[in-house]
C-alpha cells in the first residue's frame, strides 16, 4: 500500500472526485396509468427486522448528489439501475424498474450535474421535475459486492454498532470532511483494491495510530482524536462493501467506519507459555534423572561384581575344598 495523503483539491478547497464515465439509458417519466411504482428498490430494503436501518426513497443528499455518488449507492445493494430526479434525488431499481416508466423527450430531464474531477469539469443529465434520467447501475472503478446477498448485508449493517462481541473495537460511522487538509482521520492514509477492515487496522497500528477509518470502498485513514459530534451517520451511509472481503463494511462516501484499533494480541506468546515452562521445568529433571539411573545402574554393577568374586571369602557360592 502507497500513503497518498496528498489529495488533489479544486478551486475550493473541496476534495476532487472520479469520473463515473457513464451514458445515460434514457429520459423517463412514471407512467400514470402504471399501478404501483417498480423503481422503488430502496423502499424495498425497509424492514421491521431492521430498525436501526432507514433507506429514504428518493434518497437525497445535497452536498454529494451527483451521478456517480447516486450509481454507487445502487450498486452497494446489487440494483440492475440508477435514476436521478430534479437533479438532487437518486432511486435504484431493480431489472423490471422501468416497466411502470415510459420513455419520454430528453428535453424534460433537463437538469445537469457538474462534478470537478481529477481531469477537469464534467457534465452529466440528472433528471427533471418529475422526469428520470436512468443509467445502468455499472461503474468501471466500482465493483458490485460478490458473493453475499442483500439480505446478508443488510444484516451486517443492521448489527454492527449493536453487537459488541462479534465488532468489539467498531466506533460508527461518521461524516468525513470533504475539504482538503481536514480529513476527521488526516494524519496517515492508503488505499488499495484489496482492502478490509484488518488491514486497514494494521496498518494505522503500524504507525501507533489510535483509530481507523474506512472510506469510499478502498480508502483508509489513520488518527489519534477524532470528535463524532455533528457527524455520527447511520449504517446507512457506510454501505460500501471491502473490496478484499466482501461480508466486512468499508465506509461511504465521505463516510467512515471507524475502528479503535487494538493491542496487538498475546494469545500466540500465552498458547506458548505451558510449552516453555514445561521444557524449563522438565528438561533439568530429565538430567537429574538420567544422571541418577546411569549411578545407579554403576552402582547395582559394582556390587554384582564384588559379590561374585572367587577369591572372596565371604561368597558362599565359594566352596573350598
Amino acid at each position: 500500500m502507497t500513503e497518498t495523503c496528498n489529495e488533489t483539491c479544486d478551486s475550493n478547497g473541496v476534495v476532487l472526485r472520479q469520473d463515473p464515465q457513464v451514458n445515460p439509458t434514457g429520459c423517463f417519466i412514471y407512467n400514470t396509468s402504471s399501478i404501483g411504482d417498480s423503481f422503488n428498490g430502496l423502499a424495498t430494503l425497509n424492514s421491521p427486522s431492521r430498525p436501526s436501518l432507514n433507506f429514504p426513497d428518493p434518497y437525497t443528499n445535497h452536498n454529494l448528489m451527483n451521478v456517480g455518488h447516486c450509481i454507487k449507492h445502487c450498486i452497494d445493494f446489487l440494483f440492475t439501475y440508477a435514476a436521478l430526479e430534479n437533479g438532487i434525488n437518486c432511486r435504484c431499481g431493480y431489472a423490471d424498474a422501468l416497466q411502470t416508466y415510459i420513455e419520454a423527450d430528453n428535453k424534460l430531464c433537463n437538469k445537469l450535474c457538474t462534478t470537478t474531477t481529477y481531469k477537469g469539469n464534467v457534465t452529466y443529465p440528472c433528471g427533471g421535475l418529475g422526469a428520470y434520467t436512468v443509467y445502468k447501475a455499472e461503474i468501471q472503478y466500482f465493483t458490485p459486492p460478490t458473493g453475499i446477498t442483500v439480505e446478508e448485508k443488510l444484516n451486517i449493517m443492521n448489527n454492527i454498532d449493536k453487537d459488541k462481541v462479534k465488532y468489539p473495537n467498531y466506533r460508527g460511522c461518521i461524516e468525513d470532511n470533504r475539504y482538503c487538509g481536514q480529513r476527521v482521520l488526516g494524519n496517515r492514509c492508503t488505499n488499495t483494491e484489496t482492502m478490509t477492515v484488518e488491514e486497514c487496522i494494521n496498518y494505522c497500528r503500524e504507525g501507533n495510530y489510535r483509530y481507523a477509518g474506512l472510506e469510499a470502498r478502498v480508502q483508509c485513514f489513520c488518527g489519534n482524536t477524532y470528535n463524532p459530534l455533528g457527524r455520527l451517520l447511520g449504517s446507512e451511509y457506510c454501505s460500501n462493501s471491502c473490496p478484499g472481503n466482501n461480508y466486512q463494511l468499508c465506509g461511504g462516501s465521505f463516510a467512515l467506519s471507524i475502528y479503535e484499533v487494538p493491542p496487538l494480541s498475546n494469545s500466540n506468546n500465552s498458547n506458548n507459555l505451558p510449552l516453555i515452562i514445561g521444557l524449563s521445568v522438565s528438561l533439568p529433571l530429565l538430567i537429574i534423572c538420567v544422571i541418577g539411573f546411569l549411578v545407579y545402574t554403576k552402582k547395582i554393577k559394582i556390587c554384582s561384581q564384588s559379590s561374585d568374586d572367587p577369591d572372596d571369602p565371604n561368597n558362599p557360592n565359594n566352596h573350598h575344598i
